[in-house]
């Protein structure tokens, strides 16, 4: 037992000894064979995890294993612990319930899930093993395919779409817009274009008053450090409900980056099993969200696009019309969006220097100093000559005239000294016009105000003849929050889409079979056995041991009496569900309580999952009853 930690073998005791007394014993039973009365229970459960640490019987589990084992496990392995009726609503579309709910249980027989709390989880003794065997297909698809090269909302689209907004003024979609992302479908643009104006609007990056939208500089630094997959994962979390919707949205992006591509069956699926890992409220929104932004094309199958991670970027390459161009994406702190207007986004992107745009950067409070040291510091040595003249004579013309849109302060010399040196009035103070008399901001009058009040000023009102109505400066509470959120995460490992090895069905053992036909058992001992064999829970020769762990495994046809006792055996038991054939259907139940007419006739109280509508039923009119074995407890 040398190669199982201690951990796992202390996790595995304490999910077995949580199981009711019923699920329990039958466990023991059937590894460990006919117990000696009186027993020790946690010297049963000792035994169970000795021999589910050896390595022989760790190999002979694993070869049991087969594609609809895979397929269950790998959903756990995804998607983390589910109740029962989680892996069957997930799987419904592609397996029968009754089948599920058979095989669910049966894994849970052979010990390769165990249940905690109510929720399916990997034996601990055998987890390492089992991963190996899990893997996104054929769970959520047939073959692995590679992801396309799609345009997607990048920061290189954020870069270009904010360039445009400063350009126009407006964030509103038409169809000159198609001409500087060529490489983007005309209806997919313009849903990207109108979702990305409200998202930003609405986060304070944008602002829009009567006459024109502006952009808050600040904000869109901020978002441009953000990675393309960052960008993303903010963007997808926007609209959703739940505890962790960046990770979620972290996870989605993940799995759907190793597939490449799935049908629409497998992408709801992933995106509903996740829902549930990650608490998110579902909706289908969610799919079209993932078509919004790029994520996904619908090419028979949906298509996922390759999310760059490419940081490098040419050197700008400047012409002697005034447009820069480059190849790959800009670093975070590129400042040639803010003062260029973008004129195609392609695999080379170009934006075009004008003196609108110039003087757009200057009165965002971007100097000709830093335009100049980003130009040389990023272009071919002496090409931004010619270029870097023209901006510095323009920048000497901006500075002839200044305009400022704030309070004059007139004061005595005491308080001017106050603002020149106290830095939380200084702070406030856009230009010194006299050494008596300042232009301080109007947005933060409330602030300076009261700091000369606190400094012991008659401060007195505001006098004008026309005051101007200031709109209040709208913060955004959670946009740094998430920003913040989406720069620590990144693309997480997920499951292979192929298992490391090969999940081939092996034959049962027919030297098991045999040791079970020659064994001196009674008929019910026998059948039982049996029973267990084709299950794949006989493992060794040990367990072959004159007992019935299931007195009855089904009735049908005239057999009324056993109809009757595999019902008696399963009423108000919740790990023991039965398969009732009817002439026009086939029901799963859980049996509540068996009843009996005045004519003796055998009444059946059940709740029909999984909905659980309780109905009676006459167990005469019943063709066949199968029991099924859970252990939820």
């Amino acid at each position: 037992m040398g190669h199982v930690s201690e951990r796992a073998q202390e996790a595995f005791k304490t999910l077995l000894s949580r199981y009711s007394e019923d699920t329990y014993f039958y466990l023991a039973r059937n590894y460990l064979g006919k117990l000696q009365s009186p027993f020790h229970k946690p010297q049963l459960t000792a035994r169970l995890c000795q021999l589910f640490s050896q390595e022989s019987m760790v190999q002979k589990t694993l070869s049991m294993l087969d594609s609809l084992d895979q397929v269950i496990l790998s959903l756990i392995a995804t998607f983390g612990p589910l109740t029962v009726e989680q892996v069957t609503s997930l799987l419904k579309g592609s397996f029968s319930y009754g089948n599920l709910l058979r095989r669910v249980g049966n894994l849970q027989e052979r010990l390769l899930l165990l249940s905690d709390a109510g929720k399916l989880v990997f034996n601990p003794l055998l987890e390492e093993h089992l991963l190996q065997y899990c893997s996104l297909i054929p769970l959520f698809g047939e073959k692995e395919q590679s992801c396309v090269e799609k345009p997607y909302c990048s920061t290189e689209f954020l870069r270009g779409f904010f360039s445009l907004v400063a350009k126009e003024g407006k964030c509103l979609f038409n169809e000159g817009i198609c001409q500087h992302f060529p490489t983007y479908e005309r209806d997919r643009l313009k849903e990207m274009y109108e979702a990305l104006g409200d998202f930003l609007t609405e986060m304070g990056v944008i602002r829009r008053d009567a006459r024109r939208c502006t952009l808050d500089w600040q904000k869109t630094e901020a978002l441009l450090s953000l990675s393309d997959y960052q960008l993303l994962l903010l963007l997808l979390s926007r609209n959703l409900e739940g505890t962790a919707p960046m990770e979620f949205v972290n996870a989605l992006l993940s799995i759907l980056q190793t597939l490449g591509g799935c049908d629409t069956t497998s992408l709801k699926l992933l995106i509903k099993g996740l829902c549930i890992r990650y608490q998110i409220t579902y909706t289908a929104s969610l799919l079209n969200e993932l078509s919004t932004w790029g994520v996904l094309t619908l090419d028979e199958n949906w298509q996922v696009s390759a999310i760059s991670n490419e940081s490098q970027r040419t050197g700008l390459l400047i012409d002697s019309d005034q447009t820069i161009s480059y190849q790959g994406n800009s670093p975070a702190g590129d400042i040639l969006y803010r003062f260029a207007y973008l004129e195609v986004l392609d695999h080379q992107r170009k934006y075009h220097i004008t003196k609108e745009s110039v003087l757009g950067a200057f009165d965002a409070s971007l100097d000709y100093p830093q335009i100049k040291e980003y130009l040389q510091a990023n272009s071919a040595r002496r090409m931004d000559t010619s270029l870097t003249k023209q901006l510095e004579m323009l920048s000497e013309r901006y500075q002839n005239v200044t305009i400022y849109d704030g309070l004059v302060l007139s004061c005595d010399e005491r308080t001017a000294n106050l603002v020149h040196n106290l830095p939380s009035l200084s702070e406030h103070c856009l230009a010194t016009l006299s050494p008596t008399i300042f232009i301080m901001r109007r947005d933060s009058e409330d602030t300076w105000r009261q700091v000369l009040k606190n400094a012991g000023q008659l401060v007195g009102a505001t006098k004008s003849f026309d005051r101007i109505e200031i709109m209040e400066k709208k913060e955004h509470p959670i946009l740094r929050e998430r920003i913040g959120k989406a720069a620590t995460l990144r693309q997480i490992t997920t499951l292979p889409c192929h298992p490391r090895k090969p999940v081939e069905k092996a034959p049962l053992d027919e030297s098991l079979r045999q040791a079970i036909a020659k064994a001196d058992l009674s008929k019910a001992e026998r059948e039982d056995l049996e029973h267990r064999f084709q299950s794949r829970i006989i493992l060794l020769p040990s367990q072959i041991v004159p007992q019935v762990l299931n007195p009855i495994l089904e009735a049908g046809g005239f057999d009324y009496q056993g109809k009757v006792s595999l019902c008696k055996q399963a009423a108000g038991k919740k790990d023991i569900l039965l398969e009732l054939q009817l002439p026009d259907q086939e029901l799963i139940v859980q049996a509540l309580e068996l009843a009996f007419t005045p004519q003796k006739e055998a009444l059946l109280k059940a709740a029909v999952m999984p909905s659980m509508e309780v109905k009676i039923l006459p167990v005469s009119k019943l063709f066949l009853i199968r029991l099924v074995r859970f252990h939820f407890t």
